[in-house]
């Protein structure tokens, strides 16, 4: 699901940034660098939720159906105690319902599994062609969520070079 959002940012926000940036730009000046100042990687983790849960609330609130409506929870996976923030849309929520359901179902009726994943991983591949076209089209239509998602882009990044160079200082 976060390279969906990423596909959807690259695909709505890098050209409006692109445009944004030539249209602030001096003629003639070549921008070859961005600085972003540092931040404590707890309170970019805790900015990003906070502009998650902003984007996500207002596509939920814009979007024509309620299958892409997205929802974050944080949940620790079996054998851990550290909870995981996941996001998705309804429909991937469903599908796994259905799915543990027919598996539970097949096990109590001693039935085979009825579950064709190569059918599956196509309806979601599709499903999530149609979340990625709304996402987009829902962008451009708004402002403040176009300027959430580039935002929320940019605090992604951030946070990924600063867990880069944490592991690469751990070596």
């Amino acid at each position: 699901m976060k390279t969906l959002c990423f596909v959807v940012l690259l695909g709505v926000a890098g050209p409006v940034v692109a445009q944004q940036d030539a249209a602030s730009a001096p003629p003639g000046a070549n921008v070859e660098e961005v600085i972003v100042p540092g931040r404590k990687p707890e309170n970019l983790r805790v900015e990003i939720e906070r502009l998650e849960v902003a984007v996500y609330d207002r596509f939920n609130a814009l979007n024509s159906s309620d299958e892409f409506d997205i929802h974050c929870l944080e949940q620790a996976p079996t054998g851990s105690n550290i909870p995981l923030r996941t996001c998705a849309p309804n429909f991937v929520i469903q599908a796994e319902s259905k799915s543990a359901e027919n598996m539970l179902t097949d096990g109590r009726t001693g039935a085979g599994n009825n579950n064709n994943p190569a059918e599956h991983a196509m309806l979601m591949q599709e499903k999530s062609r149609e979340l990625t076209a709304e996402m987009q089209r829902v962008a451009r239509g708004d402002e403040q969520l176009l300027r959430d998602l580039v935002r929320l882009d940019e605090l992604k990044q951030l946070q990924s070079q600063s867990s880069g160079e944490g592991r690469r200082a751990g070596h």
